[in-house]
């Protein structure tokens, strides 16, 4: 009997890679699967002028990643859910006509529907599909921008529908458990083959030119960060480097008038990992909040797998087992995180990295999908 996929995601195919592309990467390996990509709009274009190309992007139809895989480009609507549902209802009776065209061509049996946004539960039940699976990675109602007491009450209706739900945290999972009692937790992961490839040097060449030692914190500089306690620990280590590798979102002027801070914007997820390995620590200085308790963030299991400790402030319940089996150190003040860098660097040794990357390279997408396919 043969089984397709159709992912409707919030994500695009080559925006940041989370949860959504990796699984759908993972199913891809042995059954056929239709990634629908995150939906754009007129107003999307207006805002963000950079993203007028993807309002073409259907004009190309299905494209196709690898025999097993292709991508779609929702059509180009208003794209209003999360304001006004009815909306985005009446519109989704036009994309289901789209993605289900293009979703045929599988010729499968039996499919599966993906979805990884609460907005999407209209079409649970609409899809030809024999199993759906809500894959939920933060708290949605948590974000800026959205309306939380919309997005609650469609999430709610989504998970009565759905026959199995997929949540990146423990306290995620949890709290999606009371609406639907077949929710398991299914943690982040890393992809394996960035840490096996090799980088040219030219790519970690300023990295090389910072003296050590150095820890690196790998993300987006924003709200949930706790910016005053990495300027405060970079303030009061002055003989470590700081490296900050993402994009920012929020002003940050006390540290770039630290001299052992290190602005290296954006970088290639195939080179994070060389980065990383030319670290002694991994920062994650979470402030807790609605969102951040309910995550388990991919640059804690990258520094794993790179043989480095990440340092995390208390903002997750899922951090005791790995600080527990000695994966993770947690400070539960700001002099506590500052000690802990101090350790982290002090104990970075070959012994340590072997232990570390032992087990944070057993953390990937194919092992996740294992535990998935099991349930």
């Amino acid at each position: 009997m043969t089984r397709s996929h159709i992912y409707l995601s919030s994500n695009w195919w080559d925006g940041l890679w989370i949860i959504q592309q990796p699984i759908a990467n993972e199913i891809a390996r042995e059954e056929a699967v239709l990634y629908v990509e995150g939906f754009v709009s007129l107003f999307t274009a207006l805002r963000y002028p950079s993203r007028w190309k993807r309002l073409f992007a259907w004009l190309r139809g299905a494209r196709r990643v690898s025999p097993t895989l292709r991508l779609l480009a929702p059509l180009p609507l208003f794209h209003l859910g999360h304001r006004v549902p009815w909306v985005f209802r009446l519109e989704f009776a036009i994309q289901r006509w789209w993605i289900r065209w293009w979703a045929r061509r599988d010729r499968a049996q039996v499919r599966v529907l993906w979805m990884d946004n609460p907005l999407y539960e209209s079409a649970v039940g609409r899809m030809g599909e024999t199993l759906a699976v809500y894959h939920v990675a933060d708290e949605i109602t948590a974000f800026p921008g959205t309306h939380p007491e919309i997005i609650a009450a469609l999430e709610q209706k989504m998970l009565h529908k759905v026959n199995v739900v997929f949540a990146a945290a423990q306290r995620l999972a949890d709290d999606k458990r009371r609406w639907n009692p077949r929710t398991h937790t299914v943690w982040n992961a890393i992809d394996l083959k960035a840490f096996e490839r090799e980088v040219p040097a030219e790519a970690v060449a300023d990295v090389e030119a910072i003296p050590a030692p150095r820890v690196a914190f790998v993300g987006v500089l924003d709200r949930w960060v706790d910016l005053e306690l990495l300027a405060l620990t970079a303030g009061r280590l002055p003989q470590v480097h700081f490296l900050l590798v993402g994009p920012s979102h929020v002003e940050h002027r006390a540290l770039r008038a630290l001299p052992n801070v290190h602005f290296l914007g954006r970088r290639d997820r195939f080179v994070v990992p060389a980065i990383l390995k030319r670290c002694s620590a991994s920062l994650v200085p979470f402030r807790k909040s609605k969102l951040t308790e309910r995550i388990v963030p991919l640059k804690i299991f990258e520094a794993l797998a790179a043989g480095i400790v990440p340092v995390c402030t208390d903002f997750s319940v899922d951090l005791e087992t790995l600080e527990r089996d000695g994966h993770a150190v947690v400070g539960r003040s700001a002099e506590a995180f500052i000690a802990g860098v101090e350790r982290a660097v002090a104990g970075d040794t070959p012994e340590t990295r072997r232990r570390l990357s032992r087990f944070g390279q057993q953390q990937t997408w194919d092992a996740r999908w294992g535990q998935m396919r099991a349930v």
